[in-house]
C-alpha cells in the first residue's frame, strides 16, 4: 500500500501500479495532473484533427469501462480524455468519508478541465460522469460543444419533494437492510445498491460490474474492475457515493437552467435493460432540452446499465455518425 498525508484531506491512498500489470484491453499509457494537490489519473490518446471527445465514468467503475470505445473515436481522428474521478482507477483515494462530497467531485473535475485548458469538445457522459460533467459545463460554459447522455440522470426536483427525497432514499436504504452481493444480484434497486456498497465487508467491483452487464464479462475483466481497490481501506469513495445522490439538489437545479437556456448539441442513449433508469422518464427530460431537438437519438437494445461494456462498438458508431453530420452541417 501507497499512502500520504495530505494538509487538507489526511491520509490518501494510492494504489500501487503494480495492481493495473496486463489488464486486458487497456493499453493505454498513464497520465497525471495534480488537482488540489491530489494526483488525478486520465487516458489522453490520439490526436484532436477532428476534435477532443471526453469520456466521463461514474460508480463504481472508471477509465478501464471505457477500453473498447476509446481506439474507435481514436481511429476516427480524434483525441480521447477520459479520467479516473478522485477515489476510483488510478486516482489518488483520500482515507476518508467526509472528502467525498458532490460539491467536492465538482471541484475536482472543475479544476481538471480547466488546467487542461481544452474547450470546444464534445462529451459522453455516463452514471455519475454525467451528475458530475454536466454541473461542471454551468461553470465552464466553453467546455463542451457536443454532449451524448447514457444512463445518466440529474436531479430536476424542486418544492416539497426537494425535501422529500433525501428522506426516502434514506428509508429505502435501512429497509434494504445489509444486503450482500446476492441480494443485489437477485433485485437491482436503491436500497440494495446502497445498502450493499455501504454495509458490505468486502466489496466485489468485478461481480457488481457483471450484475450491472449483459455480457459475460472475463475473469480478467471482472479483476480489472477490481484491481483500483487493493483492500477495503481503498473503497471509501465506492462506498460513499450511492449514499449522497440526493444531496445538492439546489445546485443540480441551476445546472438544469443552465442546459435550458444552452444550445448544446444533446444525443441521449439510454439502454433498454437498465434497471434503475429504464422507463423512469430520465431519458426524456434530456430528450426536452434545446439542443435535442431532431437528433438521432436512440434506444440502446439489450444493454443494462453499464452500456458501454455491452454495446460500446454501438455507441462509438452511433456518436461517431453524430458528431460527423454535424460537422458537415456547419460546414454547409
Amino acid at each position: 500500500m501507497t499512502q500520504y498525508s495530505h494538509p487538507k484531506y489526511g491520509t490518501v491512498l494510492r494504489t500501487p501500479d503494480s495492481a493495473f500489470a496486463n489488464l486486458p484491453d487497456y493499453p493505454f499509457a498513464p497520465n497525471y495532473m495534480e488537482v488540489d494537490g491530489l494526483r488525478l489519473h486520465y487516458v489522453d490518446e490520439g490526436t484532436a484533427d477532428k476534435g477532443t471527445i471526453f469520456l466521463m465514468h461514474g460508480q463504481p467503475s472508471w477509465s478501464y469501462l471505457y477500453r473498447h470505445m476509446i481506439p474507435q473515436f481514436v481511429a476516427a481522428g480524434y483525441r480521447v480524455i477520459a479520467p479516473d474521478l478522485i477515489g476510483f482507477g488510478k486516482s489518488d483515494k483520500p482515507a476518508e468519508a467526509k472528502i467525498y462530497s458532490y460539491q467536492a467531485h465538482v471541484n475536482w473535475i472543475s479544476r481538471f478541465v480547466e488546467k487542461l485548458g481544452v474547450t470546444g469538445a464534445d462529451a459522453f457522459f455516463q452514471d455519475w460522469g454525467g451528475m458530475i460533467g454536466l454541473r461542471v459545463m454551468e461553470q465552464h460554459p466553453t467546455w463542451i460543444r457536443r454532449m451524448a447522455v447514457a444512463n445518466t440522470a440529474l436531479s430536476d426536483i424542486k418544492g416539497p419533494m426537494a425535501f422529500a427525497l433525501p428522506n426516502i432514499l434514506r428509508l429505502m436504504r435501512l429497509f434494504a437492510g445489509k444486503p450482500k452481493i446476492s441480494d443485489l444480484a437477485f433485485k437491482q434497486n436503491y436500497g440494495n445498491w446502497a445498502g450493499y456498497f455501504k454495509h458490505a465487508s468486502k466489496i466485489e467491483i468485478g461481480k457488481v460490474m457483471q450484475i450491472l452487464t449483459t455480457k459475460t464479462l472475463t475473469t480478467a475483466e471482472r479483476a480489472a474492475y477490481d484491481a483500483p481497490f487493493p483492500d477495503s481501506r481503498y473503497h471509501v469513495a465506492t462506498r460513499v457515493m450511492p449514499q449522497i445522490v440526493a444531496t445538492q439538489l439546489k445546485e443540480a437545479q441551476g445546472a438544469w437552467t443552465h442546459l435550458r437556456q444552452s444550445q448544446v448539441p444533446t444525443l441521449v442513449l439510454f439502454s433498454d435493460k437498465d434497471p434503475f433508469l429504464a422507463g423512469q422518464g430520465i431519458d426524456a427530460q434530456f430528450k426536452a432540452l434545446p439542443g435535442a431537438a431532431d437528433q438521432p437519438h436512440a434506444e440502446i437494445r439489450n444493454a443494462s446499465h453499464f452500456l458501454q461494456e455491452d454495446a460500446g462498438a454501438d455507441l462509438s458508431r452511433r456518436v461517431l455518425h453524430w458528431l460527423a453530420a454535424g460537422a458537415e452541417r456547419r460546414a454547409a
